[in-house]
């Protein structure tokens, strides 16, 4: 039989040297991790150890297989599971990011680091070239879309195109079926159409109550309205210009919406003169009336509640939210459509999702569908 192990605790004086030493560690290590949490680093490059103040910066992106570089450096510490960085040991001052990919545009951003502080800045990156999907009248036996015309006749657009279509010089339709989907989204088109009737009778309206007198009959017609309203924001058009307003709790604004101040000549060299100018301009309209408000966690960040969108001075026909986003617009300009970032710190980036300057476009959901001359298209905002 196996005798049974007897073991003996050890000596009095070897666990009082193990305590001792493991306090001693734990009393060492602890300052030190919460003064390299903090901010503050050793220096050991110059002949003299000195510490140093650092801040950092957290970027994500919408996109997966993207490559981020911070003052044309590189950024090794990528997220495995999810396309963002954590960007430690920045000197405070403005620092550069750009996100870039093949197949994709680049997004770029300049924004100030400050010591202690994580600077929180999302990018995104819309296809270089439009991915679309064509949506025609017939469709054959097999599910293909059928395109009547010569292939050599499809427009450059149209042969990027992510769904697979059949090309024929014969008109005859007997043998194919007519697509439900065209139908639906040729009522879409219909029902726009009509919208905008109705915003520019409203319009002509406007303008002859400027110029009468006396009471004017009100229209029984049920007006259109430009204001969309998504998770606690919301977008309006005032005059040429398109806002978007923060509607929700002031603790839950998102982090762009917040500057510092110290004072306008700061403000306008970290962030921009159109947010300096904003920023002092809501602050003297609110008169300390909630419209300007510091946060709790530093009194000299300010958060603003409403941002224009940059519509790179041209006409805005019309406007809708990114799918399933608040953090970007989408903009129906004269020449195309485009996604621009809310974020305007430094600037706005924006990034053409498809150009024309004929194109119809309708928001339906979290689709997007363009008539470009007598095609119906739906345009995909990532690499199919």
């Amino acid at each position: 039989m196996t005798p049974t192990p007897d073991v003996q605790p050890l000596p009095y004086n070897q666990r009082r040297f193990v305590f001792i030493t493991s306090l001693l560690v734990f009393c060492i290590t602890v300052p030190l991790l919460v003064f390299y949490a903090i901010g503050y680093r050793f220096d050991f490059s110059g002949e003299v150890t000195n510490i140093r103040s650092v801040g950092g910066m957290y970027v994500t992106s919408g996109v997966r297989d993207v490559e981020m570089y911070i003052d044309d450096e590189p950024v090794e510490d990528m997220r495995i599971f999810q396309a963002a960085a954590y960007i430690q040991n920045l000197e405070a001052g403005v620092h550069q990011i750009h996100v870039q990919g093949e197949g994709l545009q680049t997004w770029v951003k300049e924004l100030p680091i400050f010591s202690h502080f994580v600077t929180e800045v999302q990018s995104f990156n819309i296809p270089t070239e439009p991915q679309v999907r064509i949506i025609t009248k017939y469709i054959s036996s097999s599910g293909e879309s059928v395109y009547f015309g010569a292939t050599s006749s499809i427009p450059s657009l149209l042969a990027s195109s992510t769904n697979t279509f059949y090309a024929t010089s014969s008109m005859a339709t007997s043998t194919y079926t007519v697509s439900a989907e065209h139908t639906f989204v040729e009522s879409l088109f219909a029902s726009s159409s009509e919208e905008s009737i109705l915003l520019e009778k409203q319009r002509l309206r406007e303008i002859k109550d400027r110029f009468s007198f006396g009471d004017v009959a009100t229209s029984s017609v049920q007006q259109a309205t430009t204001t969309k309203e998504y998770r606690d924001t919301r977008v309006y058009k005032d005059g040429e210009d398109v806002y978007i307003e923060w509607t929700g709790e002031e603790k839950d604004i998102p982090y762009y919406y917040c500057v510092r101040l110290e004072n306008s000549t700061s403000t306008a060299t970290l962030y921009g003169e159109h947010v300096s100018t904003s920023l002092q301009a809501q602050i003297v309209a609110s008169r300390g009336v909630g419209v300007v408000t510091a946060t709790e966690d530093d009194e000299d960040r300010y958060c603003r509640k409403e941002i224009r969108i940059d519509r790179k001075g041209m006409e805005v026909i019309s406007f809708d939210y990114f799918p399933n986003s608040r953090d970007l617009i989408l903009m129906h300009l004269s020449d195309g459509l485009y996604v621009v970032e809310v974020d305007d710190r430094a600037w706005q980036n924006t990034q053409l999702l498809y150009p024309g300057n004929t194109i119809e476009v309708v928001f339906d959901g979290g689709q997007i569908f363009i008539k470009d001359d007598e095609y119906y298209l739906e345009v995909f905002t990532e690499l199919q």
